[in-house]
């Protein structure tokens, strides 16, 4: 009996990850985070506690491997501050041994992924994607190949240089490095000899310029890829099927009624297919839309507020049931509970967390 109740509490339990600002320096308005924050969902009643934090300098953006053995975090800051990327071991109960970690060549390392035995990792202020080798025990060996962007784009105060801002893997050994200032998500195959990254410009997809393409997800098919603009507040929709990528829809997910700033954040897709979300600082909402089940294309459902200030990420975890939103500049986590007919928000309940800014599910 006792073995049946225990199977059944965690059964109900989710585990997941916030990255956090720590320190003078970051982009946030008063950086106060404890490092990496592990946390329980509640499956049931959408209740979140704290479980454990780990110390580190501004590990904004996290990843986890694929067989939920080991958890990865950058440090965001500039390079003479010696950043580094970070590789733990994920233990039992969600607390985390560090492995080890190597330097970061660049400047506001913003986001990082997994692709096949690699960790790469996007610089933000600098421009370049680095790569990392993932040894067999979870740990990183030094950087074996830096990937520079160059550019410049229309908005001259915020596409002065180019600046890689996601790493979005697909296929089995290719990855997106998407750039705000080239408006371009450039795509790369890993070359199974030389395990060097190639460029694949065939494969780029551009979008308007000026956006400021920050972020993007693809259905589950890779047919069809879905590009946030973070200075325009658009996102585009590309046909992924031809020879070429195409642009098929382009659609704002602003508020009509919003007259302050644009800062698109985060874009994501539910694991049903049907709906997308994508989040505003400025507005302070996430943006609800319905894909097509044919064309793949945007309906707009409604708005959401986020309920606090600066929504730098949130993310749905993988029942489809629940979204927990970071509210980076009022300190606190939001979870709202989906609902699976019409994927409109509902909120469940809050908790107060220093300066969240990411939210990686186990």
């Amino acid at each position: 009996m006792k073995l049946i109740l225990l199977t059944l509490t965690l059964q109900s339990m989710a585990i997941f990850y916030t990255g956090s600002y720590t320190q003078a320096g970051a982009p946030a308005e008063n950086p106060t985070g404890k490092g990496i924050g592990c946390f329980q969902l509640n499956l049931e009643t959408g209740e979140i506690k704290n479980l454990h934090y780990t110390k580190q300098r501004n590990p904004s953006y996290l990843t986890i491997s694929e067989d939920k053995k080991y958890l990865y975090a950058l440090e965001e800051m500039f390079e003479n501050l010696n950043p580094k990327v970070y590789a733990y071991k994920i233990e039992k109960d969600g607390a985390l041994t560090l492995l080890n970690s190597q330097k970061i060549n660049g400047d506001y390392a913003c986001h990082l992924d997994i692709i096949e035995d690699k960790l790469v990792l996007a610089n933000y202020v600098s421009g370049n994607l680095l790569s990392f080798p993932i040894l067999n025990d979870g740990s990183l060996a030094p950087c074996s190949q830096e990937i520079k962007h160059k550019g410049t784009g229309p908005n001259t105060e915020r596409q002065e240089a180019a600046h890689a801002h996601m790493v979005y893997p697909f296929g089995k050994d290719k990855m997106y490095g998407v750039d705000l200032t080239l408006d371009t998500a450039k795509a790369y195959q890993l070359n199974p000899i030389s395990k060097k990254w190639e460029a694949k410009p065939n494969l780029d997809i551009t979008i308007e310029k000026g956006s400021g393409s920050r972020h993007m997800v693809m259905d589950n098919t890779e047919d069809f890829a879905y590009i946030l603009g973070e200075l325009t507040g658009g996102i585009s929709v590309a046909n992924l099927q031809g020879s070429k990528p195409e642009i098929v829809q382009k659609l704002s997910f602003i508020p009509e009624n919003h007259t302050g700033a644009i800062g698109g954040a985060a874009i994501k897709m539910h694991p049903n297919g049907k709906f997308l979300y994508a989040s505003n600082r400025g507005s302070e909402t996430i943006t609800i839309f319905r894909i097509d089940d044919t064309s793949k294309q945007l309906s707009l459902l409604g708005y959401q507020p986020t309920l606090g200030k600066t929504a730098r990420d949130f993310n749905i975890d993988k029942t489809g049931n629940w979204l927990i939103v970071a509210n980076q500049d009022s300190n606190v986590l939001v979870v709202f509970q989906i609902h699976s007919n019409t994927g409109m928000l509902k909120e469940k309940s809050k908790l107060e967390v220093q300066t969240p800014v990411n939210i990686c599910w186990l």
